[in-house]
């Protein structure tokens, strides 16, 4: 009954009010939402931790608020090519959407300035601080890296007027919304269950499942790594290229994408894949497993 009305609304409503809806709807929670939870989610966990400052936390978060808050409405509309958005909408449409993703960045400088301050030796001899919560740091680190990277660099890259009116729906897209979602969401969702298996168990009883969360710590993120390097972000350009060639409609058709080097490059992607369930996924399964295994004897 929903896809019916839903597809009864989009054939007899103008393009403009069903495109603008759409963006609304889906994108919105992005712009608007999930970047500011994600951020203040990491500053509390960073400042539990003990690696930030309570008025750096503080600030970030106000920071991230006025620019979600205030301006993620604005920053959605960077979508909106095909509902007669005048120029300047566009242009500062896509000036708070990379915005967006100053706020964590700086938090994640922030923390990493702190442990190379703190886990180097004193002139005294002290020994170096020790982290408990060592690798749920690096995933939360990982989540800013991805974030800039994915969210910031591939974001940017295809939020400019000039470059999504040509590129909007191909494998570029993919390539930011792999990069931002896996990488800065994903992580984070890996530092919060590592965070959690830490916590129960005791110095002795970690140190096995430490070395499972180690090489999926590193099997996440060299796997992604790969996904985009060896497929998203080729393919991407190769198939704008294709649309300022020969056009949008070949560049989404089967004649593009069974091209013999497409083809290539699909099969390139299979190390990513292997790494990232493997390396990444397994041990992390493994990991908690072991956990639950260590509290059930306990």
């Amino acid at each position: 009954m929903l896809l019916t009305t839903v597809s009864h609304i989009s054939s007899t409503t103008n393009f403009t009010v069903v495109d603008t809806w759409r963006f609304w709807i889906i994108h919105l929670w992005v712009e608007g939402f999930f970047e500011l939870f994600v951020t203040v989610l990491v500053a509390v966990t960073f400042y539990q931790l003990g690696v930030v400052r309570r008025t750096n936390v503080v600030r970030v978060i106000y920071m991230d608020a006025i620019l979600f808050l205030a301006g993620g409405i604005i920053g959605t509309a960077h979508h909106w090519y095909w509902t007669g958005q005048a120029n300047f909408t566009m242009a500062l449409a896509a000036m708070f959407s990379a915005l967006e993703v100053v706020p964590l960045t700086l938090l994640t400088l922030d923390a990493w300035d702190f442990i190379k301050l703190t886990g180097t030796k004193a002139s005294s001899g002290t020994p170096k601080k020790i982290i408990p919560h060592k690798w749920a740091f690096y995933f939360l680190m990982a989540v800013g890296f991805w974030n800039f990277v994915g969210a910031g660099i591939f974001g940017f890259l295809i939020n400019m007027p000039v470059v999504s009116y040509f590129e909007a729906g191909t494998i570029l897209t993919l390539n930011h919304g792999h990069a931002a979602l896996l990488g800065a969401f994903g992580m984070l969702a890996m530092a919060l269950a590592v965070l959690g298996l830490r916590h129960v168990l005791t110095d002795e009883q970690w140190a096995v499942p430490e070395k499972f969360i180690k090489l999926s710590f590193w099997g996440l993120n060299v796997g992604l790594a790969l996904m985009v390097i060896t497929n998203l972000f080729p393919v991407g350009v190769l198939q704008i290229w294709d649309v300022l060639e020969n056009g949008y409609w070949h560049a989404r058709s089967l004649e593009f994408i069974g091209q013999d080097r497409i083809r290539l490059l699909e099969w390139a992607s299979m190390p990513s894949h292997v790494t990232l369930i493997m390396l990444g996924v397994l041990p992390m399964v493994i990991a908690s497993g072991l956990t639950y295994l260590k509290i059930r004897k306990a």
